[in-house]
């Protein structure tokens, strides 16, 4: 099986551009299952724009991996969570089976890093998610240098 080197997570379009330019770095998603992170600190995150052009827009270097609850991770991390109090409440009461209890994913980020142009992804991507391998991160990455080289 080919190595795991991160993951790919959809974003809200009106979120991307807080990823890479507030003080913000740490990232938070309800998963279906709360063991079913493949990802290591040193991984890379790759932020997916949902909603919208369905392309991948940046990446980062995932820091820190922990499971909070909301309270837990405001707690924690305050003002560097991506979200505010408010959105984390109304993200938090989006789905029934979200309560106050349930953990989350709780990603500390660094080096976020939006790509120069979008990567259309390959395929329409779940809210849960994909983990992408060696393999598929090099594919992503000639995709963006030939992007680069056919504009510059």
């Amino acid at each position: 099986m080919s190595k795991i080197v991160g993951v790919v997570y959809p974003v809200p379009i009106s979120l991307i551009e807080r990823l890479f330019t507030s003080k913000r770095n740490v990232f938070i998603k309800y998963l279906p299952h709360t063991t079913n992170t493949n990802i290591r600190p040193g991984d890379k995150v790759l932020f997916y724009a949902s909603h919208a052009s369905k392309q991948v827009v940046g990446e980062a270097i995932v820091r820190n991996i922990e499971f909070l609850t909301p309270d837990e991770a405001l707690s924690k991390h305050g003002d560097r969570l991506l979200l505010s109090k408010e959105e984390l409440a109304n993200y938090t009461a989006r789905q029934p089976t979200r309560t106050a209890a349930k953990k989350m994913l709780v990603l500390t980020i660094d080096k976020a890093t939006k790509y120069t142009r979008p990567i259309r992804y390959p395929r329409p991507l779940t809210m849960a998610g994909e983990c992408i391998t060696k393999e598929k991160y090099k594919s992503l990455m000639k995709i963006l240098a030939e992007d680069r080289e056919s504009t510059g």
